[in-house]
């Protein structure tokens, strides 16, 4: 992608796009569109600045999502066109909002949204963020161990502990209702926090489950201890 992503500061008024997904900064997000409603709101947006709002949704909450919901800016990166009007398309989150006022004059259902960041930081996030590197790391190493199957994990990490912070969160096992509790945080400390307290034990789940996966190979004939003790009689 060659045009830089564009920078969402202040309050605006952009489509909605109620899905049960916590989008994030920085996450990508593929979408198939076929419904009439949001074929007209690509439609708008790709004649416009591309960006459209993704706001979390449970399965049975009514229509529009509850006021104030926080959700995140979605900008269409590229489209692919498919029969009968339907698309592909593959978004990148931008910003986050709080949805302040919804309206429906058009097909689809448009938001008013204040956009919002974490606080500056005022302390060094360094230690605690190559933590949740490390950690993540061990995880996704033990996940690989144990699939041949291509997977959406990256090779490479952000260096910044706030987009760090986003790319693990959008990335870790866990439910849409507590992605979206780490969406909701400010605090980029507070978000790394928690989510070293959720990688360390997942680390050591999946670290076991890869051991036991590679023992179960060998049929229980192995040189080493399930510990990684030397067989006493080699």
């Amino acid at each position: 992608m060659n045009q830089p992503l564009p920078i969402l500061e202040g309050t605006k008024r952009i489509p909605i796009f109620p899905l049960p997904v916590a989008l994030f900064p920085g996450m990508m997000l593929p979408l198939h569109i076929f419904e009439e409603r949001y074929k007209a709101m690509v439609r708008d947006c790709l004649a416009g600045e591309k960006i459209f709002g993704v706001t979390f949704v449970r399965g049975r909450e009514g229509f529009p999502p509850p006021v104030g919901r926080v959700g995140c800016a979605a900008f269409i990166l590229a489209t692919v066109p498919l029969e009968e009007g339907r698309m592909n398309i593959l978004t990148t989150g931008l910003a986050r909002y709080h949805a302040l006022e919804y309206f429906q004059d058009e097909p689809y259902l448009e938001g008013l949204v204040t956009f919002f960041d974490d606080q500056p930081v005022r302390e060094d996030l360094t230690e605690m963020a190559e933590t949740v590197r490390v950690t993540f790391k061990r995880t996704v190493k033990a996940i690989r161990a144990m699939s041949r199957e291509d997977d959406n994990f990256p090779d490479e990490l952000p260096e910044d502990p706030r987009a760090l912070s986003f790319l693990v969160a959008s990335l870790l096992q866990m439910s849409e209702e507590q992605k979206m509790a780490l969406m909701e945080l400010t605090d980029t400390r507070e978000r790394l926090e928690r989510l070293r307290r959720l990688l360390l034990p997942a680390a050591e789940k999946y670290e076991l489950r890869a051991a036991i996966n590679e023992l179960a190979k060998t049929n229980g004939h192995s040189s080493r201890g399930i510990l990684g003790d030397p067989d006493p009689e080699s």
